[in-house]
């Protein structure tokens, strides 16, 4: 049922736009599935309110005209830690044309640090971790102007109160995934993204299958999905069928992404999601996803193959044990030789991801790889393409983002100076100076890396999503430019 209301309202909900010179580009690949999620959870819980979101293909000056024009009651924006900067900007010129209209944050960077989105710009509230219950109550708290609930009473978010910053207690996460509405699909124009570089078939649509994961590598930041138990939740087989089901037949999509953190936690669940999907008896429909290595077995790779999953990625991180325990992967190299293996004699692409300069703590002591424990990387990386067991590689250093126990390391030993985020590092570069490692070396050990990227791309250049041809040159200038 719908809250109480006492008036008409319009919302935005924004991504941060595209900065002129900005050394980081909002996704413009796919849509932000989250806000997707929020219109259609509000529109579930309100009649009279009207909502706009503001996509990530707009230039600053088209973002501020569409706020003037709109004219909202209520100014929502998410964004990750490498487009802070981005948001504050835009959130600091829209304040100062409308004083007291309310200015919301959210996703990843304001719920792992708030305090830091409140010292560089003026926004006034900050939602940690799950949006939809949260900014629910924050629509009818303004719409009802404070008369039943305060600030102080809504769970899950961080607020401005004179110079202080007042955090309300943790609120619970959404148990049942079932219960949330499929996202607002309608208020896009799929056409506009051309989504990720490799596909193979159009239109090409994510179904987000789980919230969450329960492991912890140290590199990961995921932490609105984290700010309370349980880490993971599972959307029901036939639930996720049906949502399929919608697309498949509504919008004639004939691609999906089984978007999650991994598939395979649980393997019971993972399965019998395929066998719904399989139920539905589209031979034309494709899947991809993402793995974990230690939970690939005979009857996941043949449940996949069945659903004509094409593609999966999987987590490689490291050609080194002792970084992968050092990172808390909980995987070893065997697993990794035998999980591609076994999705190979079902003919599946594999993608793997691999990372520069782990780094990690032992016994309180600060530990990273060394240049020749990054080429021991991409030699496991060349011999899994050798071998034909992976398909394609990521490869670049890693990133410690707030949220992440790495970020955390990072700060204790020095590597990141202050409260402050990565704003010197410059794309491309290393995130982080580490103590007798010469960017110089490393750069040339990632253009190796890099070129082995562009061949593997160019030995399947089928499977390359030609509409995404921006990226897709871009990356070719750039290893050449380096």
């Amino acid at each position: 049922m719908p809250l109480i209301e006492d008036g008409k309202m319009k919302i935005i909900l924004a991504d941060p736009p595209i900065i002129k010179n900005s050394a980081y580009k909002p996704n413009t690949y796919t849509p932000n599935l989250g806000i997707l999620y929020l219109i259609s959870y509000l529109r579930n819980k309100f009649n009279n309110l009207e909502m706009k979101y503001l996509e990530s293909f707009l230039s600053l000056k088209q973002h501020v005209k569409e706020v003037r024009e709109y004219n909202p009651d209520i100014y929502c924006i998410s964004f990750p830690t490498l487009l802070a900067n981005a948001a504050y900007k835009t959130i600091n010129i829209i304040k100062n044309e409308s004083r007291s209209l309310p200015i919301i944050c959210g996703g990843p960077h304001p719920t792992a640090d708030p305090e830091d989105v409140f010292a560089n710009s003026k926004a006034d509230i900050c939602v940690i971790g799950e949006g939809e219950e949260t900014l629910t109550e924050l629509v009818a708290y303004y719409m009802n102007r404070g008369k039943h609930k305060q600030l102080e009473d809504i769970k899950g978010i961080a607020y401005r109160k004179s110079d202080n910053v007042i955090y309300t207690q943790k609120r619970p996460l959404i148990k049942d995934l079932d219960s949330i509405p499929f996202p607002a699909w309608d208020v896009i124009d799929m056409k506009k993204y051309p989504g990720p570089t490799r596909l193979r078939a159009y239109p090409f649509r994510m179904v987000l299958v789980s919230r969450g994961c329960p492991y912890n590598c140290n590199f990961c930041s995921n932490p609105v999905w984290k700010t309370n138990k349980p880490w993971l939740r599972l959307r029901s087989p036939k639930n996720i069928a049906k949502e399929i089901e919608l697309y498949y037949n509504r919008d004639g999509i004939r691609e999906i992404q089984l978007l999650c953190d991994e598939f395979n936690v649980d393997l019971n669940w993972s399965i019998e999601v395929c066998n719904e999907i399989k139920r539905l008896g589209y031979d034309d429909l494709y899947f991809n996803t993402l793995l974990r290595v230690d939970k690939v077995t005979e009857e996941l790779a043949k449940a996949l193959a069945d659903i004509n999953c094409w593609a999966v990625h999987i987590g490689i991180e490291s050609g080194n044990q002792r970084t992968l325990d050092g990172i808390n992967k909980k995987i070893t190299l065997e697993q990794v030789v035998n999980a591609c293996k076994i999705l190979k004699k079902y003919n599946i692409r594999i993608f793997g991801f691999a990372m520069m300069l782990n780094i990690w703590e032992e016994n309180g002591e600060l530990c990273y790889e060394s240049p020749d424990d990054v080429m021991r990387t991409l030699n496991f990386m060349r011999k899994l393409i050798r071998n034909k067991l992976i398909d394609y590689m990521s490869w670049g250093f890693v990133v410690p983002l707030p949220g992440a126990p790495l970020y955390d390391i990072c700060k204790k030993h020095g590597l990141i100076s202050g409260d402050r985020r990565l704003d010197t590092w410059k794309w491309g570069g290393m995130p982080v100076k580490l103590p007798n490692i010469e960017e110089k070396i490393m750069q040339r050990i990632k253009r190796k890396g890099m070129f082995l990227q562009m061949w593997c791309n160019f030995r399947h250049i089928r499977d390359l999503n030609w509409r995404n041809y921006r990226y897709i040159l871009g990356r070719i200038v750039y290893i050449f430019k380096k």
